[in-house]
């Protein structure tokens, strides 16, 4: 059941949604299992999913000034200089995640996943390009994608219905993912970039039960930090800064089907200044 839910996933994403978006996908929607106990007083379930994205970031300009002096003639005049950089990236990732429901109540998880990493960087460093220069194009491809995080979603509100929907639930959720990428290409034009993201991301969900589905919707915020490296064999060129994206504000929505009350698979859509597409199934115990 679970393979044959992730062949459908894979399926499904590559033949009708070719190109998505970036951001963490939300976890912990499906509800609370609480079917075992610890110390026979806490309600205990256990979780766990696979999940498929394929993904795509796009880093608006970003530009950095700084002054800058001649280590080989120090009477120079100090002048200032900027740094900008854009970038547009895409990400293939397959996601593992395994976590525990508390009382009915707290859901608590941690992620990993690998893929392949493909960026187009536009840069124009103007202590080694020169000023009014246009940006340099590097297309970088990397194998070697790897993910880890983990998250906490709270059930702060659940409400039994008598029309259309048998239950609602409001989620609260937060989540941190880590993005790290090393490529190397020693080839005609050597080429060596290390990628380093952080994630948080905070959601509040709003979830409606009807028969063997559950639709959810609701508002999510998320800010992306890190570092690239970028080294050429061009003049020796070296490149080390920060990226800084903020104020990322969405949507997310999303359908889950459940099988025999154990079993799901859901398809995700986030919108808004970071779009991103997932599918996953998932285990309850």
């Amino acid at each position: 059941m679970r393979v044959s839910f992730f062949i459908l996933n894979f399926l499904l994403i590559n033949i009708f949604f070719p190109g998505i978006a970036f951001s963490a996908p939300e976890s912990g929607i499906t509800g609370f299992s609480g079917e075992k106990k610890i110390l026979e007083k806490f309600p205990l379930g256990i979780r766990t999913a696979v999940r498929f994205d394929h993904q795509k970031t796009i880093f608006r300009t970003q530009t950095d000034q700084f002054p800058y002096i001649n280590p080989n003639d120090p009477q120079e005049e100090e002048r200032h200089y900027s740094k900008k950089r854009s970038s547009e990236n895409t990400t293939d990732l397959l996601e593992f995640e395994a976590g525990l429901f508390f009382s009915d109540t707290i859901y608590v998880y941690g992620k990993a996943g690998y893929g392949k990493f493909y960026t187009e960087l536009n840069l124009l460093d103007e202590t080694f390009q020169g000023i009014y220069k246009d940006p340099i194009l590097y297309e970088i491809k990397d194998d070697s994608l790897f993910i880890y995080g983990g998250g906490v979603s709270f059930n702060i509100y659940e409400q039994e219905m008598k029309k259309f929907f048998k239950k609602i639930d409001c989620y609260l959720n937060f989540q941190y993912r880590k993005f790290s990428a090393d490529t190397k290409n020693y080839g005609k034009k050597y080429i060596s970039y290390d990628l380093d993201l952080d994630e948080i991301q905070g959601s509040l969900i709003l979830s409606g039960d009807f028969h063997n589905k559950k639709i959810y919707f609701g508002p999510r915020m998320s800010s992306i930090t890190g570092n690239e490296k970028l080294k050429t064999g061009y003049n020796n060129f070296s490149y080390d800064e920060s990226i800084k994206t903020s104020k990322n504000m969405g949507w997310v929505m999303g359908i889950i089907f459940f099988n025999k009350d154990k079993y799901s698979i859901s398809f995700q859509k986030r919108t808004g200044d970071e779009e991103g597409i997932s599918f996953e199934t998932s285990i309850d115990f």
